[in-house]
């Protein structure tokens, strides 16, 4: 028994290590430019290489931690505070290895683009979360998010590549996949403020 969750932890380890090495390799790629963020707000910088879109950014949240974890991996609660998320639940669970479903709409002006993805998700408590596509209507999803205590507060840096599996126009795609992850990630830290003032009464 001992053994197996060596194994897992060895697994997740590897997972996370395979991940950063592959966006980071990534983002190394990307001009200058094409990486600057407001670090001040929930703003993400998006690029194309060939299918695939990477989105990098963060944000600051003054919330303790472990709220900042507690809301961020709160998977069959999420779409009752993330905008346009018509379902999101936990399939799965064994330890810190999830496989985790989530539904919804990405709007963008007259459009409305459904998604429909399945992922394996392997935490690292309160630090890492590494995530892969495994069914959907996105040929690949691949996700790294590090969350790190700052001052009085969370830092959370947040990496995806993502190829979707449907049409989007040509020129809107890449605004289409930022605005989500905005979108999601205000709302985020939007129940992260809510949730540490509700434990502060």
């Amino acid at each position: 028994m001992g053994s197996g969750r060596r194994g897992k932890e060895h697994d997740l380890h590897r997972r996370v290590w395979l991940t950063r090495a592959f966006l980071s390799g990534l983002v190394l790629a990307l001009p200058p430019a094409v990486l600057a963020a407001d670090d001040a707000l929930t703003r993400f910088s998006i690029s194309r290489q060939d299918d695939e879109f990477l989105i990098e950014g963060a944000l600051s949240v003054a919330v303790p931690p472990t709220v900042a974890w507690a809301v961020f991996v709160d998977y069959d609660h999420m779409h009752e505070f993330v905008p346009n998320m018509h379902e999101s639940r936990v399939l799965t669970r064994d330890g810190v290895h999830l496989r985790v479903v989530q539904k919804g709409v990405m709007p963008l002006g007259p459009f409305r683009f459904p998604y429909d993805v399945e992922r394996d998700v392997h935490l690292q408590p309160e630090t890492v979360v590494v995530s892969s596509g495994v069914r959907g209507n996105m040929r690949k999803v691949e996700m790294l998010t590090e969350l790190e205590a700052q001052g009085d507060g969370v830092r959370i840096h947040h990496r995806a590549v993502i190829v979707p599996d449907f049409w989007v126009p040509p020129l809107l795609g890449p605004r289409l996949l930022r605005s989500r992850a905005e979108v999601q990630f205000d709302a985020l830290a939007a129940e992260m403020r809510r949730r540490a003032a509700l434990a502060a009464r």
